[in-house]
C-alpha cells in the first residue's frame, strides 16, 4: 500500500489515532538510524552483564 492510498484514510483518522499514528511513524524512523540500533545494542549488552531494573525497584525510584 502507498502512502498515496493512506493519506485519503489517515484525514480521516480522530486526533488521538492520528497522534499513536504519529508516535508510530517516529519510532520505525528511529529505529532505522545506526545510531539508534548501537544504542539498543549497547542497552542489550548491558542487560545481558546482569544491570537490569526489575519493575517493583523502578516503582519505588519513581515513587509510583
Amino acid at each position: 500500500m502507498s502512502f498515496a492510498e493512506l493519506k485519503p484514510q489517515m484525514a480521516q483518522l480522530p486526533h488521538a489515532d492520528m497522534l499513536q499514528a504519529l508516535a508510530f511513524l517516529k519510532s520505525r524512523l528511529r529505529a532505522d538510524t545506526a545510531e539508534n540500533r548501537a544504542e539498543l545494542s549497547r542497552r542489550h549488552a548491558e542487560m545481558d552483564a546482569g544491570r537490569k531494573v526489575n519493575w517493583d525497584d523502578l516503582k519505588r525510584k519513581l515513587d509510583l
